[in-house]
Parts: structure tokens; C-alpha cells; sequence
């Protein structure tokens, strides 16, 4: 590097600190993010206790239902879903890019839908 590119790179970044005081809207910028993260924790807080005292209610009054939940046929329907999107994925990224690591994300799903169809069949 040149001096002369040194001086022009230190005097752009002494501009830069000069106009980048404290401006009110930079603090509201940095402030929004934080301000959603704590509003949607504390929605999911207060969701997750409303679905508790619900399910409480339901049981002291006699009518609670538990639903079942059947491994078996979900592992099916979500490894079919996944190997053939991943088959998908793997198929456009080979024509796209050739042989790269952009295949992996073709690859992942349909190696993990492979491993729920295997599931499926052997969970008899």
C-alpha cells in the first residue's frame, strides 16, 4: 500500500468518525432488535402459561383428551417429503454448479429423509 492510499483510507475513516456522533436515529436503529427479541420472548412466555393454565382447566373439569401421536406416519410423510426435496436440490444443483459444496444442500435433506424412510420400514 501506498502512503498516498494510506492518507486517503485514514482521512476517509476520520470523516466517517466525525459524522457518525451521536445521531438519535442510530440508537433507535440499534435498539429495535433488541426491543423484538424481548417483546417476542415475552409472547411466548406468556402464550406458553395460557396454554398451561388451559390444559390445567381442561383436566380439573374432566374434559382433558390426550391426543396421540403417531411416530410411524410422520417419519413417513416427512422422509418422503425430504428425500424428494433434497432428490430435487441435489438434481439442480449438479446441473447448476457442477460438483461443488452447493450440493450439500441437496444432499443433507435427502440423506436425512433416506434415514426416516429407514425408520419407517424398520419401526415395525
Amino acid at each position: 500500500m501506498t502512503p498516498e492510499q494510506y492518507e486517503t483510507i485514514l482521512n476517509l475513516l476520520t470523516e466517517i468518525q466525525k459524522s457518525g456522533g451521536s445521531d438519535p436515529y442510530r440508537l433507535v436503529l440499534y435498539l429495535v432488535p433488541n426491543v423484538g427479541i424481548i417483546f417476542g420472548t415475552t409472547l411466548l412466555f406468556f402464550l406458553f402459561q395460557w396454554w398451561h393454565k388451559q390444559k390445567m382447566a381442561l383436566i380439573q373439569s374432566g374434559q382433558y383428551k390426550p391426543w396421540s401421536f403417531d411416530i410411524r406416519l410422520y417419519s413417513f410423510f416427512l422422509g418422503l417429503l425430504l428425500t424428494f426435496t433434497g432428490f430435487a436440490l441435489s438434481f439442480v444443483f449438479i446441473l447448476v454448479l457442477g460438483s461443488s459444496m452447493a450440493m450439500l444442500g441437496g444432499l443433507i435433506p435427502f440423506a436425512i429423509g433416506l434415514g426416516l424412510l429407514t425408520f419407517y420400514k424398520m419401526s415395525r
